[in-house]
Parts: structure tokens; sequence; C-alpha cells
């Protein structure tokens, strides 16, 4: 299965590999981890995406594009719940909290 297909399958944003956000190593981890039927529930491997890239400490730069993706997921309550931790980053800054729409600020 290739990045795109498994992407597709789970309901991933186009942006998730546009904006580099799904490495190689992340899709190898996943695509390890997937069983036929997983895309029944395909909102946990784009939960596990978001802490994956979480896990890391990311930058300024990372968060922001993680607040952007939390908007653009279709799962909105698990969009909400990614940006709480986001908020928790030792790196969140005024930079990271522009990133949020002005009704959760």
């Amino acid at each position: 299965m290739t990045k795109r297909d498994f992407l597709k399958l789970m309901r991933f944003p186009a942006e998730w590999d546009s904006w580099g956000m799904y490495p190689d190593d992340l899709l190898a981890l996943q695509i390890a981890a997937y069983n036929p039927g997983h895309e029944a529930a395909p909102e946990h491997y784009r939960n596990g995406a978001f802490h994956w890239w979480l896990r890391k400490d990311p930058d300024t730069e990372v968060l922001g594009k993680l607040v952007d993706l939390s908007y653009l997921d279709p799962d909105p309550l698990m969009g909400k719940d990614v940006r709480r931790y986001v908020e928790r980053s030792k790196h969140f800054s005024a930079e990271v909290a522009a990133h949020f729409r002005s009704t959760e600020t």
C-alpha cells in the first residue's frame, strides 16, 4: 500500500502529506500496526499521528501545523483534544496560539 493509499484509507486530510507532516517513518509504524478492518476507525491512526509528533517535542513551526491540521481533521472532538495537548507543549507560544481560531482563544 502506498502512502497516498493509506492516507486516503484513514481519511487524513491531504495537507498531512503536502505539508511534510507524514514522514516515511511514521507511515512504516502505522502500516505495521494496520490490519484489514481498521479503516472502520481511522481516527485512531490520525490521533496516533498527532501524538507521534507531540512526543517528539516539536518546535513552534510544527506545533502551528498540528493546530492547523487539527482543524482540518474530520473528527472535530479529536481535533479539539489535540489542541489541548498542543497548548501544554513547552514550545507553545504566541506564534502557535495565532493558529487557534478566535472561538477557542
